[in-house]
């Protein structure tokens, strides 16, 4: 019996629908496969995108061209693997940029391309017996704990804010995907987010917005996942631009702030009862040992429920539980944000301590910054930076107070009048106490900004800010918290994401004084507290590089006590693995559960010890490649991780860090996204005149500068004096250490690629 086949492909251009056809023709001839192509759907009384899905569920399977990028086809392939169904994408490799068009997105990098340059070719390729199909089979039981799903945006617009403010406002847990840390979305973290999810959140953003297109496909493929779990998503978008035909009716479209939050909040609570329904998508072949594994993801955000089970409470999270004010440092991936909820969840175990949690989504520092810098001297800067930090900080404590003493108040009056007077005192309307620190920080920002861009000249700016803000508001503050704390003896201040509010280019020298003024306040709130009989104790969080760039080039560079979490012992972080991958098997499973994750390979290692290799020392690629290479094993039916599973992971992720992990470097150091691209092809090991000529000019950095972020970014190292490669954390980051290691080579020194980012440099 003939097999048949639903083939998606974009209506433009015309020249691949036209080879798609003739291949098509060609194939019917032989009789053993049957293509309908879409454009030969009969639509007439009948939705487009219902008869899509219909004709895709009765295919074996799905053919999705994807030479270019388009929403529809996207929408398609995400329908398929939802529904488990197989399907195979085809390519025509005759196009100019067909390789950058398909790794656009990544979703694609490490399954069976069906490639073809004419309709021999592709008729050739459709009838060939050994053609593969690809199904998933990879699903994971839904996140009761966080059963939200939010597809964020690279860029935080008003619309975005909007989104997340409700979000936060509707007090539903959620996991998200946000690119400016990930900048890959990859199939396997899309299945797991998607499948383990009760309510899923996908803006579409304007044309106009950075980055639109490579998140409008991505909305579209989780569009289409969704469908195929059975999951109704709220798709939004903030103005009326053509929608993707598939899921065009699907699509709420609104046109103010009142419009999205109410959406939003609708969903929300929408999703809260979902929630309480069937907790497993069934799949459709039996479940195995790897099925049970549930390693959690890579951003601690996404995991608040699950964390602690397998959490590992290292030196370094000791240190900050005790730590009455340290500055928690590493780079991006390495747990901080881990430390973060563990630290805030130890610290609430004792009733008797107040304890805040400052992670602002998104915020608007550097425009209060850049309209300071417009209109004033750095004296009005750094008074009004200071001012600002402190009563904020006044600000949300008092609030945090309020919240924990409210339900108290219902059985006594006097501590009812008590706050009653103080929501008139500081003007704690609805909107304020119902909002997130996000919205809250948001709204002083604007407030600030405002009066700056009254302000007449620097001498009134400077006065006007005092009156607005500081010199009443601030001690009145602080006193009403002394006043409303006397039932808790500490106040424990956590400040994570602070270095999400600068521009995406080298960070300025204000920024620099931004983050010192944060800390002097900090620092000035414990001794006024102290006088006045309360403990106050602080952590905040930064990125080492921010840290490295920033803060230790300041003279106060000593002064800091500095907690760094960056790993570089390979054990430790096979022990982070292991006790995640055991952490929710039962415990006569957990010997069987962790050799299907880590067999023995060839040479003498085993699967995880490759894997770390290759993962910069940072748990979050880590914990990513693990969970791609549990995926491949499932998808392919095998019990354990293959090593074939292994060499799949490590070259997604190989492209992801060729693609995407410059964006790292450009956000720093403006160095441009693409620098790792010029090494395309051109080996393994270099002398330093080579890599100044494959690098080029850069801004205005030196070669040597150049040289020098990428030893400490990990992609460049040299030979050790036993042989063996030696890279930045193979020195525990000590850059100085690594200079040393540097000159003794003399004029023999050559540089060395990482092997983590050489899968993903061949031509």
């Amino acid at each position: 019996m003939a097999k048949t086949a639903f083939f998606a492909y974009p209506a433009d251009p015309r020249f691949i629908g036209e080879t798609i056809s003739e291949s098509i023709t060609k194939i019917a001839e032989a009789r053993d496969l049957i293509v309908t192509p879409w454009p030969k759907l009969k639509t007439i009384g009948l939705k487009l995108d219902d008869l899509i899905r219909e004709r895709i569920a009765a295919a074996d399977f799905l053919i999705a061209d994807v030479t270019y990028p388009n929403f529809n086809v996207y929408y398609e392939i995400g329908y398929a693997v939802g529904s488990q169904k197989p399907f195979i994408v085809s390519i025509n490799y005759s196009v100019e940029r067909w390789s950058e068009n398909v790794n656009l997105m990544g979703l694609f990098d490490t399954l069976g391309q069906l490639r073809y340059q004419n309709s021999d070719e592709l008729a050739k390729g459709l009838t060939d017996p050994e053609i593969t199909t690809w199904t998933n089979q990879y699903i994971k039981d839904k996140d009761h704990g966080q059963p939200l799903f939010l597809l964020d945006t690279l860029r935080k617009t008003e619309f975005r804010n909007y989104i997340a403010q409700s979000i936060a406002n509707a007090s539903v847990q959620h996991r998200r995907f946000d690119p400016e840390e990930v900048p890959r979305l990859s199939l396997t973290s899309a299945i797991g987010d998607i499948s383990s999810s009760a309510g899923v959140i996908i803006p579409l953003i304007s044309t106009q917005i950075e980055d639109w297109q490579r998140h409008n496909l991505r909305a579209a493929f989780l569009a289409g996942l969704c469908d195929g779990f059975e999951i109704e998503p709220l798709i939004i978008q903030y103005e009326d631009a053509p929608a993707p035909v598939d899921y065009r009716d699907l699509i709420d479209t609104t046109r103010t702030r009142l419009e999205v939050e109410q959406s939003v909040s609708e969903y929300c609570q929408a999703t809260l009862i979902k929630n309480q329904g069937r907790a497993t998508i069934l799949a459709r072949t039996p479940r195995t040992i790897l099925n049970e594994i549930d390693i959690g993801s890579s951003a601690a955000e996404n995991e608040i429920q699950k964390l602690e089970r397998y959490f590992i409470k290292s030196a370094e999270y000791q240190r900050a539980v005790r730590a009455n004010g340290a500055i928690v440092v590493g780079r991006k991936g390495s747990g901080k944000s881990a430390i973060f909820f563990q630290v805030a969840d130890e610290k609430a175990r004792d009733k008797r301590n107040i304890v805040l949690e400052l992670s602002p989504a998104s915020h608007s520092l550097s425009e209060l910054r850049s309209e300071l810098l417009a209109v004033s001297n750095v004296g009005i800067f750094d008074h009004t930076v200071a001012a600002f930090w402190q009563y904020i900080l006044y600000s949300e404590i008092l609030l945090k107070i309020r919240e924990i003493v409210l339900p108290k108040a219902r059985y006594d009056l006097k501590l009812l009048e008590k706050i009653r007077d103080l929501e008139e005192q500081f003007q704690l309307n609805d909107e304020i106490v119902a909002g997130d620190f996000t919205s809250r920080l948001e709204r002083a920002v604007r407030s600030v900004v405002s009066q700056i861009k009254g302000a007449g000249n620097s001498g009134d700016l400077r006065k006007e800010l005092t009156e607005m803000l500081f010199e009443s508001d601030i001690p009145r503050l602080r006193d009403s918290i002394v006043d409303l704390s006397s039932d808790h003896d500490k106040i424990v201040l956590l400040f994570d994401n602070l270095d999400k509010g600068w521009p995406a280019r080298q960070v300025e020298d204000h920024d620099i004084r931004t983050v010192h003024h944060l800390i002097d306040v900090l620092n000035k709130i414990e001794r006024e507290l102290r006088r006045a009989g309360m403990t106050f104790e602080y952590v905040l969080f930064l990125r080492s590089d921010v840290y490295e760039n920033l803060v230790e080039k300041t003279s106060d560079r000593g002064k800091f006590n500095l907690i760094g979490v960056d790993w570089s012992d390979p054990q430790q972080l096979e022990h982070l693995i292991r006790e995640r991958v055991i952490s929710n098997v039962e415990e006569t499973k957990a010997a069987e559960a962790w050799g299907a994750v880590n067999p023995p390979l060839s040479g003498g290692t085993s699967a995880i010890r490759e894997m770390i290799a290759s993962s910069l020392m940072r748990p979050r690629f880590l914990i990513d490649l693990c969970e791609k290479a549990i995926s491949f094993a499932i998808n392919r039916g095998h019990r354990a991780v293959s090593a074939e599973d292994v060499e799949d992971a490590l070259k997604q992720q190989s492209l992801y860090l060729v693609s995407d992990f410059g964006y790292e470097i450009r956000d720093v150091a403006g160095v441009s996204e693409d620098i790792f691209y010029r090494f395309v092809g051109k080996g393994d090991t270099f002398t330093p005149q080579e890599i100044s000529e494959i690098v080029g000019t850069i801004g205005n950095l030196t070669n040597e500068r150049i040289i020098e972020l990428l030893v400490w970014y990990g992609f460049l190292g040299i030979p050790g004096t036993d042989g063996k490669r030696v890279f930045i954390y193979d020195r525990q980051y000590d850059m100085r250490r690594m200079e040393a290691d540097t000159k003794q080579h003399g004029d023999n020194l050559l540089y060395v690629v990482n092997p983590a980012f050489l899968r993903g440099l061949v031509n």
